[in-house]
């Protein structure tokens, strides 16, 4: 067989011009890989291995994870399962800490690779920091499964210090623990710097720092992705037009004016076509800076009801642009009704200011204009709750 095998390769180098004393790996591989079935097999099997694993990966992460085929093959290019030993037990880890199985494939979903942490050294010390901190085991899940990054930060580097940092501003760790789930965002290094810059610039242009700190507790998200150039601004034009900086209302601009601004002047030529003047737009501006959040299908919607079917002017509703923010469906349409109902039995006066019934608390708005007409009108309290009710069904 050896004396077989010798000869055959001396055939082939004399074919391709390989003298006896010339070596030539790439000759010999050529044959060995070609002539030898055997060797073709072991060839075979080795490169087929990584297919394999990635095969397996991808079983895995939609079999046990959760995840879709289309995910779990995207996630099989930053994460190759070894063994399903670690996965498992980062697993269990995550069931048994309240995470259910939609949840669970979001955050694998979003790092795979945390199949390759150690429970109790990369998960467990961390999910017990933010416990004795003060989260709940239901705020944990939800921030945890929001932003699962958070599981590969350094706890005292990272986590430890931005709890601080964030206490500094909060004053209460109470604080701190609500504005983080309203968002991640506070976590991330990234945009903490953004933070004392956006708060700097409310705070030189006359906003208290209490305030400040409410702001940031209630908008968190504001603060963190707004670019502090463009931030402050938003801030410079809201103190030139003479928003009173001890107003919740001039924090309200400056979130509007941080809308893009092809944003912007879209709603400007909106309102324009509905009728309003620019001096109208403005004057809303500044009485609701809300309104000009609005969208555009809602806005059309208030238009055509005070206007289309009330009769109202276009521009008189600029003076009440509150309206623009209320609920057509659940609290302007069932009270304009129930104002019409009373218009027509006379028992309200014609140039009553309507925008005044519509401003009301819902328990101011029953006593003064159903229960004290319950007598007159005993079907206003029926009518007005059947209409509300019914919206509430629709949505």
């Amino acid at each position: 067989m050896f004396r077989l095998l010798s000869e055959r390769l001396l055939l082939v180098k004399a074919h391709h011009g390989v003298g006896p004393s010339t070596s030539s790996s790439k000759t010999i591989n050529l044959w060995l890989f070609h002539g030898n079935p055997s060797l073709k097999s072991i060839s075979h099997s080795s490169e087929s291995t990584p297919t394999d694993s990635k095969s397996l990966t991808v079983s895995y992460l939609t079999s046990s994870c959760g995840l879709s085929p289309e995910a779990a093959l995207k996630a099989s290019k930053w994460f190759t399962l070894k063994t399903p030993k670690n996965a498992d037990l980062v697993l269990d880890f995550l069931r048994n800490h309240g995470f259910d199985q939609t949840q669970i494939a979001k955050v694998i979903t979003c790092r795979p690779r945390l199949l390759e942490l150690h429970p109790e050294r990369n998960l467990k010390t961390k999910m017990d920091f933010f416990t004795r901190y003060g989260f709940s085991d239901s705020h944990l899940v939800s921030i945890l499964s929001g932003d699962p990054t958070i599981f590969t930060h350094s706890l005292d580097r990272h986590i430890a210090s931005s709890l601080e940092f964030l206490e500094g501003i909060f004053g209460t760790k109470e604080d701190v623990i609500a504005a983080i789930y309203r968002s991640m965002y506070l976590l991330n290094s990234f945009h903490q710097k953004r933070l004392m810059p956006n708060i700097s610039s409310l705070r030189d242009h006359g906003v208290p720092a209490s305030h400040a700190s409410k702001y940031v507790l209630n908008q968190p998200k504001t603060f963190c992705m707004a670019d502090p150039d463009r931030f402050c601004t938003a801030v410079v034009t809201v103190h030139g037009m003479s928003f009173n900086p001890l107003s919740t209302i001039f924090f309200e601009a400056v979130r509007t004016l941080l809308m893009s601004k092809t944003n912007w002047e879209g709603k400007f030529e909106l309102f324009r076509n509905l009728g309003w003047s620019k001096d109208d737009i403005l004057s809303a501006f500044k009485r609701q800076p809300t309104c000009m959040r609005m969208s555009e299908k809602k806005i059309k919607s208030v238009f055509e009801f005070f206007v289309g079917e009330l009769g109202w002017e276009p521009s008189s509703l600029s003076g009440f642009p509150i309206l623009l923010c209320y609920d057509l469906e659940k609290r302007v349409i069932p009270r304009c009704s129930v104002l019409q109902v009373l218009l027509s039995k006379d028992l309200i006066k014609k140039d009553m200011k309507w925008t005044t019934a519509l401003k009301l608390t819902e328990k101011q708005f029953l006593e003064r204009f159903v229960a004290k007409y319950e007598e007159e009108a005993p079907e206003l309290m029926r009518t007005y709750q059947h209409m509300i009710e019914s919206k509430e069904t629709n949505v």
